[in-house]
């Protein structure tokens, strides 16, 4: 993280922490689908959002394509509005990206997080 990206961060209370915690976000009934992904959301028990991915081995062979889709995806996050909402949100993917996923990638994240924002 850069010097200037101190305030807008993603520090711990932003994060799931511990075994089983993104149980109660996934069984939530409130979900929202992309084309390629799908949003689990709950309702927080803190002022702060929390954000969590869960992204399959046999959708994303590669772990250097994994960890770039987690990297994009805190980032979209780390800038969005609904961080500040006290929501609990797990993305999941549902089927594998093609290759140069970057810019479809960010945009069905930002798209889902704005569906999030807005309650619908």
């Amino acid at each position: 993280m850069s010097r200037g990206a101190g305030k807008d961060g993603l520090s711990r209370r932003h994060r799931f922490t511990g075994c089983g915690a993104f149980l109660a976000a996934l069984r939530s009934p409130r979900k929202f689908r992309g084309r390629t992904a799908i949003l689990h959301v709950a309702s927080g028990a803190a002022a702060q959002s929390r954000f969590g991915l869960s992204i399959a081995k046999r959708l994303a062979r590669r772990s250097v394509d994994r960890n770039r889709m987690k990297r994009l995806a805190r980032e979209v996050f780390r800038r969005h509005p609904v961080k500040a909402r006290g929501l609990d949100l797990v993305i999941a993917l549902r089927q594998p990206l093609a290759a140069g996923f970057d810019a479809a990638w960010v945009a069905e994240v930002e798209g889902l997080l704005v569906l999030a924002c807005d309650g619908r």
